[in-house]
């Protein structure tokens, strides 16, 4: 089994090594000077990799934040009730509208921004809706009766949560969770709706210039690149967590 699946790693390694090898060959954009390869450079790891981070970071905290509140009951129905309706609409709103429209209206709503902050912003709100589905679906896998004895013993509500519940529903969100960092990955594709320039914005203005489709193509290859890295990273910490098990 163990030499099944090696081989079969092997095969999809150098398979993917095939890919883009041919890929490159036929879309990488020669013409392109020392000076651009810069400036596109610095869009891809500056812009777009920080956008990513950036809005994954106010996703994942924002989200976990809206999911804490979710679960946490008061003594009040009437504000449990308030709290659940605005957080419900929240995530509907941000889900339920194009990502391009959510940025078009944060860059005209907030003028004391740069753009790029703007689209940092809109893409952490973005991203909050979803993690924060992902959180509570990861929160209610788990046994109910483990946080009643947390409980039953005398262990605040905070502490349970955070001691019991949420390193077991982690190991269960994390595909999850990676497979919303990949798309907030991709959804920086539309900054340049606002005239932050992404790799996706600088590869069409490259194509303007040499009127060569080879720019756009080649960004589709970086992408692609960009998540099957992302995947692996992924899938290697989802391992060392089981093995923690």
């Amino acid at each position: 089994m163990e030499e099944l699946e090696k081989t079969r790693k092997i095969v999809k390694t150098s398979f993917f090594i095939a890919v883009v090898t041919v890929a490159v060959l036929l879309v990488f954009p020669y013409d392109m000077k020392p000076k651009e390869w810069g400036i596109y450079a610095s869009s891809y790891f500056v812009t777009t990799l920080g956008l990513t981070v950036g809005g994954a970071a106010i996703g994942i905290l924002l989200g976990m934040l809206l999911a804490f509140l979710k679960f946490q009951k008061t003594n009040i129905e009437i504000l449990d009730m308030i709290k659940d309706v605005i957080i419900d609409e929240y995530v509907d709103i941000m889900r339920g509208t194009p990502m391009v429209l959510q940025l078009l209206t944060l860059s005209f709503v907030v003028v004391i921004l740069n753009n790029y902050w703007i689209a940092l912003i809109a893409l952490g709100l973005n991203s909050a809706a979803y993690v924060e589905e992902t959180i509570r679906s990861g929160i209610e896998s788990i046994d109910k009766g483990q946080m009643e004895a947390a409980r039953a013993t005398g262990m605040p509500y905070r502490m349970a949560m955070n001691e019991i519940i949420m390193p077991q529903a982690i190991k269960n969100i994390l595909p999850a969770l990676l497979n919303e960092f990949i798309n907030l990955f991709k959804e920086t594709a539309v900054v340049g709706y606002i005239s932050v320039v992404d790799i996706t914005m600088n590869s069409k203005s490259l194509q303007a210039v040499y009127y060569s489709v080879k720019p756009i193509l080649f960004t589709g290859l970086v992408y692609y690149i960009s998540v099957k890295l992302f995947s692996f990273i992924g899938k290697r910490l989802e391992m060392r967590l089981k093995e923690n098990d």
